[in-house]
């Protein structure tokens, strides 16, 4: 605990870091008494006429944050048996009519095109927690063992707050390792700057990174694009 409290002192909140410094200081800065996160914050840096614009898109992380996600696809019943092969928990037609229902356990929804016209009833549902398929995360395709391999090995769709112009997300544990914990960062950043970056070459106002229960960090936003 005395090294916690040492290293805390030393993190100047208005000062700001690079990703290497802040994967080094996130652990000593937790509160918790369970092993948290690593929240990231970016505060995009939008003109007027783009501020009503959502981003999205996904992250493939180089390192996995505990536990596979739980994948389910939506699916003709002829496409099933590849989908639970590829390492789907469920797949068929019968999801929508579970989802309906109220049974959202899991993590990552994938369709088949051909399903989505089925799952226009299923948007006031799944929208608000993130889960509805989209073309533009890679969750509606007929490719279905790219993508369902693709969640399952640490893939992670990311969506900006509606008219907030912000995106939040978890990007690590606090037990991995440092050098990881950093490259989970600037992979997420990376991302998100390479959707955001079409609407403002500076499409970055504010980047913070704490724990689940902490201090955060704020990013040196300059040395971040130097390095993209």
């Amino acid at each position: 605990m005395k090294n916690k409290a040492n290293n805390t002192e030393k993190v100047d909140l208005n000062k700001t870091y690079s990703i290497d410094q802040a994967g080094t200081l996130l652990p000593s800065l937790s509160r918790s008494k369970f092993v948290g996160s690593v929240d990231l914050d970016v505060v995009l840096n939008l003109k007027e006429k783009s501020k009503n614009e959502v981003f999205r898109g996904s992250i493939n992380f180089p390192f996995q944050m505990g536990s596979q996600k739980k994948v389910v696809v939506i699916c003709e019943e002829k496409d099933k048996a590849r989908a639970i092969a590829a390492g789907a928990s469920k797949a068929g037609t019968s999801l929508v009519e579970e989802i309906e229902k109220g049974d959202i356990d899991f993590d990552v929804l994938i369709a088949t095109p051909s399903m989505m016209p089925k799952m226009v009833k299923l948007g006031k549902t799944l929208g608000p927690k993130g889960l509805m398929p989209n073309p533009k995360n890679g969750t509606v395709t007929e490719d279905i063992e790219k993508a369902v391999h693709s969640f399952k090995a640490g893939k992670t769709n990311f969506k900006s707050a509606q008219d907030q112009n912000v995106i939040r997300l978890k990007v690590a544990k606090l037990d991995m390792a440092p050098e990881q914990i950093s490259a989970n960062i600037f992979e997420a950043v990376k991302a998100i700057y390479a959707e955001a970056k079409r609407i403002n070459v500076n499409p970055f106002k504010k980047i913070t990174v704490s724990p689940t229960m902490g201090s955060g960090i704020k990013l040196d936003i300059s040395g971040i694009i130097k390095s993209l």
